[in-house]
């Protein structure tokens, strides 16, 4: 049933908080391959789920798909494929269509560039103004200072080195010390191919924000180590055979625990940087992608020490923390410094992101709240997760008009804030 608060979001243009895709390049190799698996997107982790404790049973590829597609269908995941695949193709995503599916897909990009092909999928189709891109602007990725021939120029991007603060070998620090050019002997010498290397990426005129995804690697508790802690650390990582009690040890791996002072060191450099330079840090709280993670230390309420200590740094708090949802609405509503995002989860889990949402708007001032944010690594998945979003956000504002809570027109302001507005002022473009 339409309305005109839901004929107003289903048109408005949407800022993308996070997402995945991948570059021109891999979109051109693998051409021949695009069709009907490539609409999968997440859903590809609930097919996992589906198959159970003993996933043998079932026989691999398309005969797993078709046995397995039925109990997922209905999931977030699931949906948001079939959405897409509508909106793309005006086909249902099933088995019967696959080579219907494939046809179209690569009828659809035939006679287009990557370019070209990106701009169908994200700006027209899903209708998405900007994309905050992630996984470019990376130390082991050289070819990141070119990125105006790898993305569109809608595309801002997020420097990451995860591995530098879940440190437990030399490898981080190789990789800053070859990409930066600068020789690091000492933990004065790591900050300095840290600031470096920054430094490169911000000259591309493409940097928007830091990106802190440890929560894949290890616990989102930070401490607030020494220099000499730091340093303990990193002599020990550089020399894993360093003398202990005058005897030469085992060269075993550093332990998380021996790492962490190290990691948690250049964590601070990194926000520090971002005080001094007001560069927004994105955070990667709550669920994580696939199967078999561990939640245990996730949530963003693990981060109030640095929401405290870092009063003027701006924190763009991913995934809405879900499941703990609640909890971050409420350090957003304490915490001036903190931004919640409901990026990705729209597609984890629709009916739950409606009662984050409402209840959100209930205890955080809507200026303050981030939307949508597809989180995938392909263009043309952008389309059923952004349609999702969509559909999300104007069950919620109805619900607020039908209560007497918003009139028509604050529910326009507010769609229009927490769909486009408040990114563009977030990241400077409005």
């Amino acid at each position: 049933m339409s309305s005109q608060i839901r004929d107003f979001v289903m048109g408005q243009p949407l800022f993308s908080h996070h997402d995945h895709h991948q570059s021109f390049e891999a979109f051109e190799a693998a051409r021949e391959k695009h069709g009907f698996g490539s609409l999968m997107g997440y859903a590809n982790a609930d097919l996992t789920t589906a198959a159970g404790a003993r996933p043998a049973e079932y026989e691999n590829g398309q005969a797993r798909f078709d046995a397995l597609w039925p109990s997922i269908r209905t999931t977030g995941y699931g949906r948001a494929v079939t959405l897409g695949c509508r909106a793309l193709f005006d086909l249902e995503y099933d088995p019967a269509n696959r080579a219907a599916i494939t046809e179209a897909f690569q009828a659809a990009i035939k006679r287009k560039s990557a370019a070209e092909a990106y701009d169908w999928f994200v700006k027209e189709k899903a209708n998405v103004k900007c994309v905050s891109q992630d996984g470019l602007f990376r130390p082991d990725k050289k070819e990141a200072l070119q990125p105006g021939e790898l993305y569109p120029d809608y595309y801002l991007f997020s420097f990451r080195h995860d591995g530098l603060f879940a440190i437990t070998n030399q490898g981080p620090i190789n990789t800053l010390q070859a990409f930066s050019d600068v020789s690091v002997t000492s933990l004065d010498g790591l900050v300095a191919a840290l600031n470096a290397t920054i430094d490169k990426f911000k000259a591309t005129g493409r940097l928007a924000a830091f990106k802190v995804g440890i929560a894949y690697q290890r616990d989102l508790v930070v401490t607030d180590p020494t220099g000499h802690e730091a340093e303990l650390a990193f002599n020990r990582i550089q020399n894993p055979k360093a003398f202990v009690n005058g005897l030469q040890a085992n060269a075993a791996p550093v332990n998380a625990t021996e790492a962490r002072p190290l990691g948690d060191y250049m964590l601070h450099r990194l926000l520090e940087r971002a005080h001094d330079e007001d560069i927004p840090v994105q955070i990667h709280t709550g669920y994580l992608a696939g199967n078999w993670g561990s939640l245990a230390g996730t949530k963003a309420m693990h981060m109030i020490a640095l929401f405290e200590k870092y009063r003027r740094v701006r924190f763009d708090i991913f995934h809405a923390s879900w499941p703990w949802t609640s909890e971050l609405g409420t350090i957003a509503k304490n915490y001036p410094n903190v931004y919640p995002d409901l990026c990705w989860m729209w597609t984890m889990n629709p009916t739950e992101c409606e009662r984050t949402l409402a209840e959100w708007l209930d205890g955080v001032p809507f200026n303050k709240i981030f939307g949508f944010g597809a989180d995938t690594g392909s263009a043309c998945c952008e389309v059923g997760y952004a349609m999702q979003a969509r559909l999300g956000i104007a069950n919620v504002l109805e619900e607020k008009i039908a209560k007497g809570f918003f009139s028509e027109a604050t529910a326009r302001e507010v769609a229009e804030a927490i769909m486009l507005r408040n990114g563009e002022r977030f990241f400077g473009l409005g």
